[in-house]
């Protein structure tokens, strides 16, 4: 929902997941001065340096104004960690980190300096006037090879002997990015690659489906970006066109269009099947786009304000053009009569994020709040308002691993409310695996409210390299528990309660997780308290 990521590292581990998280790199350069004081920099080609460093390029210079390397032979590539012991610094008289030398190569080979590059340093966990300490930036610096590629670093003589300079240099990154899942940040537009505050909200398609999405970034050094996203499976067919623009005070502007049908949670499942009609499945069909704006405050702190509008439908089949108002027991499933509902609302999202990596968190938090307003339009004239928010806590805790990884027990809190109308393909949908695992999608209950609860312990199995991609193979220990608190009579409709489920259920299970960096592929085996088993396959991570 944001331009940027909570720093730069994960700016680039994310570079395949359109729309804010992509930035492009040019030639990197990391200047580090040490002596009683040390000073650590880092900046990023053309319209980025301004949005993650807080100021645009003030100064370019050829590439050979650089000053000389000495000769070495400890240049570091790949993804080795850099050795801070060839820096040269002696051992004794403490130093502190001083100040900040920021130096560019863009694909011209001119040299840029940045004015203000505190947020890498924040991501870094280094400021001006902390102690120095050799292993903070040996583990610093490998952090930066986590995001760029063929990287070098050699050391530099300076006019005090007491200080040495270093320089590191990165390729940048390919503009193309790809991906299967759906996007990885909340946002405040809506569409079928659009990640919602909780994976509860009734908008997505019961059974198998898989989504894939691509783009190019930061197309002629513009800060825009396009991507386009499509989702297929047995009761899911959508594709979402997007667009952003990124701004120079680390927010953007973002529009997107989205076209999808699917056999969504509330109309499905439960111990009673009730089609439309014509004997068809209820397929629900959303159409329509959004505007939104986006805005990082700090490290940690983000938000976007939207605007969007769906036209909804319901019919009988994937490429039917018959529509339906109420099901074949006389249930609403639109609020217009007509069978044709606008939906007009103005969201807002905020994420407050503390996790220590945004692909396989070992520490920290993440907290997801959203607010959605519908203003009346059309002859449904809908006027509701949903909030929902989403904490999760990962504590590191080693209680037993078969590899060498990170051990790590996730602790989630959901639960949302509808104020007001409550559309049917608007409720909250409990049961699968992004809810209550060992019970299918929307199986559990589709209420006007909702909590939900998870704990799940996280261990690695084994670590391998397949197509020159690491993957990290873990196996996780799962509980959780949701329950619509008895509010599945108030939904317009009443959805879960014609179809008898039960309203709230508790699962538990095992499962895998493959974490690369292409994606997080989940395998997970669930039983819930009906006495079912199942197998839930899904892409992407669950929190």
């Amino acid at each position: 929902m944001k331009s940027l990521v909570k720093n730069p590292v994960k700016t680039y581990l994310l570079s395949y997941a359109f729309p804010r998280k992509l930035k492009r790199v040019g030639q990197l350069a990391l200047g580090a001065v040490v002596s009683s004081t040390l000073a650590l920099g880092m900046g990023t080609d053309g319209i980025e340096n301004g949005l993650l460093f807080g100021g645009r390029a003030i100064a370019s210079q050829p590439t050979d104004a650089l000053p000389s390397a000495l000769p070495t032979n400890r240049p570091q590539t790949g993804a080795s960690q850099p050795d801070t012991s060839s820096v040269g610094i002696s051992p004794t008289a403490e130093k502190t980190i001083a100040d900040i030398q920021v130096r560019v190569l863009d694909e011209f080979g001119r040299l840029r300096l940045i004015a203000n590059p505190h947020g890498f340093l924040q991501a870094l966990n280094l400021q001006p006037g902390d102690p120095y300490d050799p292993h903070a930036v040996k583990v610093s610096l490998a952090k930066v090879e986590d995001f760029a590629e063929q990287i070098t670093f050699t050391d530099e003589p300076t006019a005090d002997p007491q200080q040495i300079a270093l320089v590191i240099t990165a390729q940048e990154p390919n503009k193309l990015f790809y991906g299967f899942g759906r996007f990885s940040e909340p946002t405040a537009l809506r569409g079928p690659l659009r990640p919602d505050v909780t994976d509860t909200v009734s908008n997505r398609a019961v059974g198998f489906s898989i989504s894939a999405f691509g783009g190019l970034a930061n197309i002629g050094d513009s800060g825009q970006s396009l991507a386009v996203g499509v989702v297929g499976g047995i009761n899911a067919l959508g594709v979402e066109l997007d667009y952003s623009y990124q701004l120079d005070d680390s927010s953007g502007l973002a529009i997107n269009f989205a076209n999808q049908r699917g056999v969504e949670t509330e109309f499905d499942e439960g111990e009673i099947d009730i089609d439309t009609p014509s004997g068809g499945d209820p397929w629900v069909h959303r159409i329509g786009g959004g505007a939104e704006y986006f805005r990082e405050f700090n490290s940690a702190l983000s938000g976007a304000v939207g605007l969007s509008y769906q036209r909804v439908t319901v019919r009988d089949a994937a490429f039917s053009d018959d529509t339906f108002a109420f099901d074949e027991v006389g249930n609403s499933l639109t609020v217009s009569e007509g069978g044709a509902d606008d939906l007009l609302t103005i969201n807002l999202v905020g994420e407050l994020d503390y996790r220590d990596n945004p692909i396989n968190p070992a520490s920290g938090s993440r907290l997801l709040i959203g607010v959605d307003q519908s203003i009346p339009v059309g002859n449904a004239s809908i006027f509701f308002n949903r909030i929902s928010a989403s904490y999760t806590y990962f504590m590191p805790l080693n209680l037993f691993g078969f590899a060498q990884g990170d051990r790590t027990l996730v602790l989630n809190a959901q639960g949302g409310t509808i104020i007001g109308d409550a559309p049917p393909y608007e409720a909250f949908s409990l049961g699968g695996p992004n809810s209550v695992r060992g019970y299918e999608r929307g199986e559990v209950g589709s209420g006007r409210s909702f909590v939900q609860a998870t704990a799940e312990y996280r261990f690695p199995l084994a670590n391998f390299n397949t197509f020159n991609r690491e993957i990290n193979l873990g196996g996780t220990l799962f509980t959780d528990f949701g329950s619509d608190l008895g509010s599945g009579d108030t939904v317009i409709g009443i959805p879960g309660e014609a179809r008898d489920k039960p309203g709230s259920g508790f699962g538990g299970g095992i499962g895998l997780r493959a974490v690369t960096d292409f994606a997080t592929g989940r395998v997970e085996l669930g039983a819930n308290d009906q006495g079912d088993i199942n197998v839930l396959f899904s892409v992407g991570d669950r929190f």
